[in-house]
């Protein structure tokens, strides 16, 4: 740890004269290549003390990291300053590696996905699912709606549905690590838990799609651009219209990648094989998930969408584990990045102002999934206490979540204060979630399940 300590110091050292010699209007790369350096550092130095010292997931240290090295923070002493004019106070060239980033993360995460786990309990991870999409949407639209009064720049509509977008994620990875470390991955709860999260997971981007879908047909743009029409100039029918279509587009894109990904996975497998030299796999691969959420992005939906998409196509592929390890790496690269450039957004000052707010959305976040998952559950199959234990296996946002706040703000759909109460109850639930799940399984009678399947 200590040679961590004198690399940082070194970096820190460097880091101001370094980064105040960017040139204005032109890509500096020394300043690029040096921004990386502290961020990955920071990155690895923030994720090691959050699972080593108080055992939580590395990506809540990596977000902290972010935070601490922003420029609203300790970042002007490191040359990370805000960038006068622009809604997002890092650099393009950071931003657009963090996109790259996140698109690597949803393809991995639909690769890593078994597309069997949740078929048992299929129709009742889904019916858990919608619950846990349709209660927190709808609190958060309408807290936003009620609570919430707007720079004169910031059309409520807007905010209220990406708020609402941004309480429908779970985080399969939190509740699964707790899962295993209980030994109970493979119970009823268990079970539906992680396969309700993951669609979870895809009903969210959904839900992401229709918002800029409906934002972008309100605001007559082509891409989620932000311009200044009232959300009251588009009549009800056109928009129910637009809607009806996302969701139809949405549906028929993922149909047809999935069908292609798992009707084809042996022609798709074959097809890799052919390739021998080293390293060849991994980045065919990602050729065909950078192809097809570009192809995602091209019909009007989020990259992610078609990311995500992809890499559940390739989980049938017989190459999957070895997809997972050499695509692993990139991941651990990239990914950090995109963390804590999230974590450099936030502006905590600017969040002080609203925050009453923050705390009703972080209750309504918490409750919104524990009563939305539980309550169906409950009618599903479960007894009391095995719908208690899938409503709390549910609470954890994940990085989706965090990644609708990201294209909000980045798009100029919402502004600090609510990216802040984003972020915040992304770490808050994530850090509450383990000692209640656990807590949960510990009470009551073991077999929390009472119906058929």
């Amino acid at each position: 740890m200590r040679w961590y300590i004198i690399v940082l110091f070194i970096i820190l050292l460097l880091a101001p004269t370094a980064l105040a010699s960017e040139a204005v209007g032109t890509i500096d790369i020394p300043h690029i290549v040096l921004s990386l350096a502290i961020m990955l550092l920071v990155a690895k130095l923030g994720g090691e003390i959050a699972e080593r010292k108080f055992k939580q997931p590395g990506v809540l240290g990596e977000l902290l990291a972010g935070v601490v090295i922003s420029p609203f923070a300790f970042g002007p002493y490191l040359g990370f300053n805000p960038i006068p004019g622009e809604i997002m106070p890092i650099s393009p060239e950071i931003d657009l590696i963090g996109q790259i980033g996140v698109v690597v993360l949803l393809f991995l995460a639909g690769i890593e996905t078994d597309v069997k786990q949740f078929m048992k309990f299929g129709k009742v991870a889904g019916f858990v699912a919608a619950g846990g999409v349709i209660v927190p949407f709808v609190l958060g639209y309408f807290a936003i709606k009620m609570f919430y009064t707007p720079p004169a720049d910031e059309p409520i509509e807007y905010v209220a549905l990406f708020t609402g977008a941004i309480l429908t994620a779970t985080s399969v990875g939190i509740t699964a690590r707790v899962l295993k470390d209980i030994n109970r991955m493979n119970s009823e709860e268990g079970t539906t838990i992680l396969g309700a999260a993951v669609i979870d997971d895809i009903l969210g981007i959904i839900v992401l799609a229709m918002v800029i879908g409906v934002i972008g047909t309100a605001t007559g743009a082509t891409q989620l651009n932000f311009i200044d029409n009232a959300w009251n100039n588009v009549v009800g029918k056109s928009t129910m219209t637009d809607i009806i279509w996302i969701i139809l587009k949405a549906a028929m894109f993922w149909a047809l990648v999935l069908f292609i990904g798992l009707k084809y996975s042996d022609k798709i497998s074959d097809l890799l094989s052919k390739f021998e030299t080293k390293g060849a796999l991994m980045v065919i691969a990602l050729v065909i998930g950078f192809v097809i959420s570009y192809l995602a992005a091209y019909i009007g939906l989020a990259l992610i969408i078609g990311a995500y998409a992809a890499g559940l196509a390739l989980s049938a592929s017989r190459h999957r584990e070895h997809l997972i390890e050499e695509i692993t790496p990139v991941f651990n690269f990239l990914v950090p990045i995109f963390f804590v450039a999230m974590g450099m957004l936030v502006n905590v000052k600017e969040a002080i102002t609203i925050a009453g707010l923050g705390v009703l959305i972080l209750v309504l976040a918490i409750i919104g999934k524990a009563f939305g998952c539980g309550i169906v559950s409950y009618f599903s199959g479960f007894n009391y206490n095995g719908a208690i234990r899938v409503g709390t296996g549910m609470i954890p946002r994940g990085e989706v979540g965090l990644i609708v706040a990201y294209i909000g703000l980045s798009q100029g759909i919402i502004q600090q204060p609510i990216y802040v109460i984003a972020v915040v109850m992304s770490i808050v639930t994530t850090l509450i979630t383990p000692p209640l799940l656990k807590s949960a399984f510990a009470k009551g009678p073991e077999k929390g399940w009472k119906g058929k399947i």
